[in-house]
């Protein structure tokens, strides 16, 4: 134990906000969340064998901080897989980990559900002072025509090739592309793209305001986008390609 808190013990079913690093004996890192800038949630449930770190997770408590060491052979036979190059016969996995917070399941979508509402009014404020004119569709986007286009709108599984921004509400890029080609309406691209380039036709330039339930919703998207965060696209549409 590296540092006790002050919580509630982790129980089965709890849901778990944990930092992690798994490593070798050596120090070969597999995952590490710390550096990823992002913990993960887990549900917290009981392992397949004695031994195993989901078991070893109920001696710990909210605030915790410790390091669990999981024997590599009984890990890897368990889910039937080789060992992994850089594991040796007879040694253990390190996990060290960090408990953020232990919520009960009743627990953890209530806050989910405060997160929702709370996006709803950032995003609403947000499109208030920056795009007043913008239009919301029933799927909670906004959008606003800066150049219109002409002809059919695209269809779910029509090629579409198009330019891209992607910015956050504080106008800091994420991400952009000024050729960028994939099929519409098949799960290439977040839902709120699918959604979005399905009212456009070619030669249309427009923004959209995405929630981030069309977006990457509560997990976030790495280090680079957080969870339940809404995202703007400028996004222009070259042309469409049907079969």
């Amino acid at each position: 134990m590296h540092k006790e808190g002050s919580g509630k013990p982790i129980e089965e079913g709890d849901m778990l906000e944990l930092n992690m690093k798994i490593s070798t004996e050596l120090d070969t890192v597999f995952r590490n969340t710390w550096e990823e800038g992002k913990p993960m949630t887990v549900p917290a449930r009981k392992g397949e064998f004695r031994g195993s770190f989901e078991n070893a997770i109920f001696q710990l408590s909210e605030g915790d901080s410790a390091t669990v060491y999981v024997s590599a052979d009984s890990l890897f036979s368990r889910i039937g897989q080789p060992l992994p190059p850089g594991v040796p016969e007879h040694s253990d996995l390190k996990f060290l980990v960090s408990v953020k917070s232990a919520k009960t399941l009743a627990e953890y979508e209530e806050s989910l559900n405060s997160k929702r509402s709370g996006e709803a009014d950032e995003i609403a404020a947000f499109v208030k002072e920056k795009y007043p004119k913008a239009q919301k569709m029933e799927n909670g986007i906004y959008y606003l025509t800066d150049k219109e286009g002409s002809g059919a709108v695209v269809a779910a599984g029509d090629t579409a090739t198009v330019s891209y921004i992607g910015k956050f509400f504080d106008g800091n890029i994420f991400d952009q592309n000024k050729t960028f080609t994939f099929p519409v309406g098949l799960g290439y691209v977040i839902k709120g793209w699918d959604e979005a380039l399905k009212t456009m036709n070619v030669g249309q330039k427009a923004t959209f305001i995405v929630p981030s339930g069309l977006a990457y919703g509560e997990r976030g998207a790495g280090a680079t986008i957080p969870p339940f965060t809404p995202l703007v696209f400028d996004i222009e549409l070259f042309s469409i390609g049907r079969k």
